[in-house]
C-alpha cells in the first residue's frame, strides 16, 4: 500500500499542543501567587478557567499526535494495519481538501473510503447520531484532557462532503463510502442505528477487502485522485517495502584442460 502523509500538519498540531499545555500551566499556576492580592480575585478566577481550559486541550493534543511504543498514532495504527495491501490501495493522511482537513482517505480500485478514528478506551455507545461514553462517572472532568469522542458520524459526514465537492470541482464522478475506526485496543463497542458503520482497528483489513472492486479502475485514475487529494505544505510519500528471497545460482565446475 502507497501512503501520502501531510507531516507538516502533524508537526503543526504538535507544537500547538505543547504551547497550549505551557501556557495552561503557566496561567494555573499564576492563580494561586493572585490568591495574596484579594481584590484581584476576579482576574483569578478568569485565569483559572482559560488555563483549565488551555492545559487541557493542549495535553488533548499532544496525546493525539505524539507517537511512541505504548501508543502509536492513529495515522501509523492504520498504515500498519493495512500494510498487506497492494500498490492499488494508496492511503492518504491528514490531507487538505479545500480549507479543511480531512484526516484519513484511503482511494481502493473502485472509489475512495472516508476514515474516521478515533482512539477512545473503554465501553462506547452509539445510537443514531449520539454517542457516549459509559463507566466516567466522576472521572470525566479529569479525562477532559485525554482522548475525546466527540460525534464521529457528524465528522465523518463532513468529510464525504468535502471530498465529493473535491470531486466535482474536477468534473470526476466515484463512489465515497466512510467508517468509524476505533483505534484503542481495550475498547468496547455498542453501536446500533448509525449512519456509518463502527469497527475496531483489527476489523479495518477484512473491512476494506470486502469493498467492492471496479475491474475498469485504472492506474491514471487512481494517480489522478492521488495528484487531486493529496495536497499539504509537507507531504511524506512511503512506499509499500517488498523484499525477494535470495535465489541461489548453481555454478559449474570449471573444467580442466
Amino acid at each position: 500500500m502507497r501512503v501520502v502523509r501531510n507531516i507538516g500538519h502533524v508537526k503543526r498540531r504538535r507544537r500547538l499542543g505543547r504551547s497550549a499545555a505551557i501556557l495552561g500551566f503557566l496561567m494555573l499556576a499564576s492563580t494561586f501567587l493572585l490568591v495574596f492580592f484579594p481584590e484581584r480575585i476576579l482576574f483569578a478566577y478568569v485565569l483559572l478557567i482559560i488555563g483549565f481550559v488551555s492545559f487541557n486541550f493542549g495535553m488533548q493534543q499532544i496525546g493525539k499526535w505524539s507517537n511512541g511504543p505504548r501508543k502509536q498514532r492513529d495515522d501509523l495504527a492504520i498504515d500498519e494495519r493495512l500494510n498487506a495491501l497492494g500498490d492499488r490501495y494508496v492511503m492518504l493522511h491528514y490531507v487538505q481538501v479545500g480549507k479543511k482537513i480531512v484526516e484519513h482517505l484511503l482511494i481502493y480500485p473502485g472509489g475512495l473510503l472516508v476514515i474516521t478514528a478515533r482512539d477512545v478506551p473503554g465501553k462506547v455507545v452509539g445510537r443514531a447520531n449520539r454517542w457516549k461514553r459509559q463507566g466516567l462517572g466522576a472521572l470525566r472532568m479529569f479525562g477532559m484532557s485525554g482522548p475525546q469522542l466527540g460525534n464521529p458520524v457528524l465528522d465523518t459526514d463532513v468529510a464525504i462532503n468535502l471530498v465529493e465537492q473535491a470531486l466535482r470541482n474536477e468534473q470526476m464522478e466515484y463512489d465515497v463510502y466512510g467508517i468509524i475506526v476505533f483505534t484503542a485496543p481495550t475498547v468496547e463497542l455498542d453501536v446500533e442505528g448509525t449512519d456509518f458503520d463502527a469497527i475496531t482497528l483489527s476489523e479495518l483489513e477484512d473491512f476494506v477487502r470486502h469493498l467492492e472492486i471496479d475491474p475498469s479502475f485504472k492506474t491514471s485514475e487512481r494517480d489522478r485522485l492521488v495528484e487531486i487529494l493529496a495536497r499539504g505544505d509537507e507531504l511524506e510519500r512511503t512506499e509499500r517495502s517488498t523484499t525477494r528471497r535470495p535465489v541461489r545460482v548453481k555454478r559449474r565446475a570449471m573444467s580442466k584442460t
